[in-house]
């Protein structure tokens, strides 16, 4: 009888320690779900900071849970769009050698390119759209492409730049795009250009002159009234015997008139960047395009900024 009372005893114990276990399992998936809701909802309202808090939470009070991966690359997301680079580029990199087999290993490479790319690093933005094109990825390796083609256009490498939009794919959505890029680019040979050979002959016949073909009509005024002024004087000295004075100014003279020289050729120089820099900003306004990940259509879209 009393074998019997406590195998009844021992069977009631295990049966509450198993419902218990599994109400604080219940309460502990529950709660892990708050935390990670209320990141999202944190995110949703572009309060990037208290989500990348909240989601490092969720990260420190469930490091095996179902969303830690997800959380690991809104960090790294938020850290994107506050413009964080260096820590969305740590983000990245963080995920990148956790989640080595994720779904969106290649989406969160993808991302780390861009951000490299954003924070002025375009040799290793380049490195990481490689490994996408390498691994020829079927959701990003085209746009990783393109994204090098922008980076070559930023580099004024409008060879490199052609090669890269020639390397996307005709079946993808990004062929018409790069084709229209690529009609562009060709005005680039059409752009007006200002020879510095030609200024420096200028310059050299009439001080001034450089300076108003490369349309710096104040710089051509100043330069003319300051050598004329002093090619007159030193000849006024001359024409009066006055050697001795007349061989200063001359000395001087020389240093303005080469100066003139080449202050009109770097004019020049500075005009074509000028207009090369133009070109480069507004294709880019045109043709920049960016890709994220719809959490609700679980599909990669293109943007557009106007």
């Amino acid at each position: 009888m009393l074998i019997r009372l406590f195998r009844t005893a021992i069977a009631c114990t295990l049966f509450l320690a198993h419902l218990y276990s599994i109400q604080a399992w219940g309460s502990e998936g529950t709660e892990s779900a708050s935390v990670f809701g209320f990141a999202e909802s944190l995110y949703e309202e572009a309060d990037y900071f208290r989500a990348i808090g909240e989601y490092k939470r969720y990260q420190f009070l469930y490091p095996a849970g179902d969303l830690s991966e997800t959380a690991a690359f809104r960090i790294a997301e938020s850290y994107f769009k506050a413009k964080r680079w260096p820590e969305a580029i740590a983000a990245c990199n963080l995920f990148i050698s956790k989640y080595r087999d994720s779904l969106r290993y290649y989406e969160m490479l993808y991302l780390k390119g861009r951000v490299e790319k954003l924070d002025k690093k375009n040799d290793e933005a380049l490195r990481t759209f490689d490994l996408i094109i390498n691994a020829q990825d079927p959701t990003y390796s085209d746009k990783a492409i393109y994204q090098k083609a922008l980076a070559m256009l930023e580099r004024a490498d409008w060879r490199g730049t052609r090669n890269f939009l020639l390397q996307v794919p005709k079946e993808s959505p990004l062929n018409l795009t790069a084709a229209a890029f690529l009609s562009d680019l060709d005005n680039v040979d059409k752009l007006p250009h200002k020879s510095p050979k030609t200024v420096g002959i200028l310059a050299t016949v009439l001080p001034g002159a450089g300076h108003l073909y490369t349309e710096r009509p104040r710089d051509a005024l100043l330069a003319f009234l300051l050598n004329g002024s002093f090619i007159w004087g030193a000849v006024e000295l001359f024409r009066h015997d006055n050697y001795a004075a007349g061989g200063i100014l001359t000395f001087f003279e020389l240093g303005w008139y080469g100066g003139n020289i080449y202050s009109a050729v770097s004019s020049a120089h500075k005009y074509n960047q000028q207009i090369q820099q133009e070109f480069i900003r507004n294709t880019k306004d045109k043709f920049n395009l960016s890709f994220y990940r719809d959490s609700e259509v679980k599909t990669v879209l293109l943007t557009k900024r106007f």
